[in-house]
């Protein structure tokens, strides 16, 4: 007969696992029973590092690692219990040196214990269950330290370290199937209900970066993995048309660093734009402060690869960033600054409400590029 699996945590302060109802509140998502979260903040960091120092000094064999943690935390907090105990495993094993066994009789040990391959569905339920706590636990304390849900590598990375330590504790190498997938999707769901369930909205990295959404497009911020996205896009002359010049790999770079600085000073930017059909990255739109014939301004700007015009993915782009500016941001009036041979940018610009309301000169390269002002006003969107 199976055995029934109960439902509840390891309390990351005592250690002990618990069932669900001896977790409550924002405790309850973190992973803190609710006696521990009736101590004070600098018992419970003390707690921590007592399960700390018991993992570091009964692993088989200790690491580098391991015996510099003790030594850290002996020193650093001697007057601590994690200090204390800290100095009592060293005492202990460096006066029973009988107590650390070689690498070579460790490795004897170890093929005394033969390992089995297994699926993760054809695991016995003590194993199974250990390895679902270590799942949960891992993928908890990556969203609470991040503040994000892990996906793509840094999901793989926890994994590939719950694998491992079942392999080592247990002797067995998991292989993991459509079983084990299910788990991960079901336990990141669990717990992001859980998440919810104590007021806290978590999503993933990708959901983060997402600013504006439209009917076929997502806008979200820039990030450097899109170097090699944009590089094919803004290497175009016929696209930089503006600049009148394609980017090389170097330029790119630093227009995006300009980016990343801009979010952190400004709260806004130019941000990529993709196609939700393809998942594609076809250009960019956004937002950015600028001065205008001695004027501090915004200025509203699109650039998208050829391979997409006259669809109106631009107009889209830069309707939703105007929104944006005035809803989100409150700012009170947007301006556009266009090439006068530009007609396509002019039309965007008309067909957003947009009017014509002076020009001035951009010196770019040493070189003198006449620019048409046009500008939007709150209540005229």
């Amino acid at each position: 007969m199976a055995k029934k699996k109960q439902l509840g945590h390891y309390c990351r302060i005592c250690g002990e696992y618990k069932a669900n109802e001896k977790f409550s509140g924002k405790g309850h998502t973190r992973h803190i029973c609710k006696q521990c979260q009736s101590l004070p903040k600098d018992v419970q960091a003390d707690m921590v590092r007592c399960n700390e120092v018991e993992r570091a000094a009964f692993k088989f064999p200790m690491s580098r690692q391991d015996w510099e943690l003790l030594e850290r935390y002996a020193a650093k907090y001697n007057d601590k219990e994690s200090g204390q105990l800290a100095q009592d495993m060293l005492d202990m094993k460096r006066s029973n040196p009988t107590l650390d066994e070689s690498i070579e009789e460790y490795d004897q040990i170890y093929e005394i214990c033969e390992e089995e391959t297994m699926l993760f569905a054809n695991l016995e339920d003590d194993i199974r269950y250990q390895l679902e706590e270590l799942l949960a636990d891992n993928i908890n304390e990556f969203m609470i330290h991040k503040d994000y849900i892990p996906e793509g590598k840094e999901l793989e990375n926890i994994n590939e370290w719950v694998l491992k330590e079942t392999r080592d504790i247990f002797f067995v190498k998991v292989i993991p199937d459509a079983a084990y997938n299910n788990l991960v999707e079901e336990t990141i769901h669990r717990l992001v209900k859980e998440w919810e369930e104590d007021g806290f909205e978590i999503k993933t990295y990708s959901e983060l970066l997402v600013v504006m959404k439209t009917e076929r497009l997502l806008i979200r911020r820039i990030t450097r993995k899109d170097t090699d996205a944009l590089l094919a896009i803004m290497g175009k002359p016929e696209v930089m048309y503006a600049w009148e010049h394609g980017f090389t790999k170097k330029e790119v770079r630093k227009w995006i660093t300009n980016q990343l600085t801009r979010y952190h000073k400004d709260g806004f930017g130019y941000y990529a734009v993709i196609l939700k059909e393809t998942d594609s990255l076809i250009g960019q739109a956004g937002l950015m402060k600028s001065a205008i014939n001695g004027n501090d301004t915004v200025e509203l700007g699109y650039i998208l690869d050829d391979a997409y015009w006259h669809n109106g993915y631009g107009l889209e782009a830069a309707h939703a960033c105007l929104e944006y500016a005035f809803e989100q941001l409150n700012l009170k009036n947007v301006c556009c600054s266009i090439r006068p041979e530009n007609k396509a940018s002019i039309r965007v610009a008309e067909k957003l409400g947009m009017s014509l309301v002076s020009s001035h000169v951009v010196i770019y390269n040493e070189k003198e590029m006449p620019h048409l002002i046009y500008e939007l006003k709150t209540g005229n969107s």
